[in-house]
């Protein structure tokens, strides 16, 4: 069984409000006993980051790197660590020793909680992860026959016409069939010393030294990868409504103001989450978004509406008789 604790993993020196806001949602909708913050460099003079204290069942935890990865992969997996340099590259190696060593439910900072994912984990189910639609499935690199290639260029070119429409949504549910189905590991689930796992930090350490430093390596490939090929019992890939409504590109909609849709396009009643993809042309929105900026935007952006929807809908474990909300002109909800 999957404990009801999730996991966060940041490297770098300040925290941004978005961020914030995916620990805080995790916390509120989650349905976990503990959500752990777990940084790497220290985040006593940020501001989000200190806003995170006194928030129901949030732990923020210093993080000794070599002390995660050394029980999990001994010191070939702190080798792979050191060697790499980008903190995405890093934090895909931490998320997976974390789940190792104590089992859990790991989540990137670029998702919001809309509901309960402590149940995902119930029953026979040892590991889960969730899937969304891509243009390159993963058995593509084997092939060099042409007909494949080109298709997924097809898928690319097609994609990226699609997401500059205003109902670029819309259009894309149309064909998102014709894209094939890959997993990501922005969302993993796994009990404690979970074989899956632990084939996961086996297939890290085991990954050429050239090979490891490419982008998505460690991460999306390597799962993608794992999966294909092992056959551990109680391993669960969720479909992408759960937590990729809006896949990669299409993503770009969460933040564009004149988008047609709506929340309720985007999400169904399967969406526990949402990943809105920090690496896809985010960058000059993320430092600007804030609880101001939120309360002055209307339905659209969706990014928007979604804060307003994670913050302001209640707490299930909250009632008015035992945890009343704070007062939303004194406290960091404040969106309005």
């Amino acid at each position: 069984m999957i404990p009801p604790v999730c996991h966060f993993v940041w490297i770098g020196r300040s925290l941004p409000w978005l961020s914030w806001l995916s620990v805080v949602s995790a916390a509120r909708h989650g349905g976990f006993d503990e959500v752990v913050l777990h940084h790497t460099d220290d985040l006593s003079g940020d501001r989000w980051f200190r806003e995170l204290e006194g928030v129901p069942r949030v732990t923020a935890a210093r993080l000794a790197p070599e002390a995660v990865l050394e029980p999990a992969g001994g010191g070939a997996l702190v080798d792979v660590y050191r060697a790499l340099e980008q903190p995405a590259a890093r934090s895909n190696v931490l998320r997976v020793a974390l789940l190792v060593a104590n089992g859990g439910v790991y989540l990137d900072t670029d998702t919001v909680t809309l509901s309960s994912l402590v149940d995902l984990g119930s029953g026979e189910c040892s590991a889960f992860c969730g899937s969304e639609r891509i243009a390159f499935p993963g058995a593509l690199r084997e092939t060099r026959r042409p007909g494949p290639w080109a298709a997924a260029y097809a898928r690319t070119a097609v994609r990226d016409v699609i997401r500059r429409s205003r109902r670029a949504v819309r259009w894309f549910r149309r064909i998102e069939h014709l894209y094939p189905l890959g997993a990501n590991n922005a969302v993993l689930g796994a009990a404690p010393g979970a074989p899956f796992f632990r084939e996961l930090v086996e297939r890290m350490v085991a990954l050429p030294t050239s090979e490891r430093t490419r982008r998505y390596a460690l991460g999306t490939r390597l799962l993608q990868a794992a999966l294909a090929t092992s056959r551990h019992p109680g391993v669960v890939v969720f479909p992408p409504e759960y937590f990729y409504p809006l896949g990669p590109e299409i993503s770009e909609h969460w933040f564009r103001p004149n988008t047609a849709a709506t929340l309720d396009d985007v999400l169904s009643p399967n969406t526990r989450l949402v990943h809105w993809y920090a690496s896809v042309r985010t960058r000059r929105w993320i430092d600007r978004i804030d609880p101001a900026w939120v309360a002055a935007q209307g339905e659209r952006p969706l990014i928007a509406s979604l804060a307003r929807r994670a913050l302001l809908s209640p707490d299930p474990r909250e009632t008015a008789a035992n945890a009343p909300r704070p007062a939303l002109a004194r406290d960091p909800y404040s969106i309005g």
